[in-house]
């Protein structure tokens, strides 16, 4: 399963400390982030089960960014 979300993170540091948390805390997903793209998106894989959408999401916030599912 994929998800995506639609996040505010704009530095390579930022993405390295929530990506290390996205694995650190929720294992079995893959996490990457595009920072080129306008609306900073990050996807998720979940390997062996579904992704964890709320888990994620309070995750990220908790790093001090929005994050929200994209819906497009």
């Amino acid at each position: 399963m994929i998800e995506l979300f639609r996040t505010n993170i704009q530095h390579k540091g930022a993405k390295k400390q929530v990506l290390m948390a996205i694995r650190e805390q929720i294992p079995g997903v893959v996490a990457t982030l595009e920072l080129d793209d306008n609306d900073k998106m990050l996807r998720v894989v979940g390997a062996w089960a579904p992704v964890p959408t709320q888990q994620i999401i309070e995750l990220v916030k908790q790093q001090g960014f929005s994050c929200e599912v994209f819906n497009d």
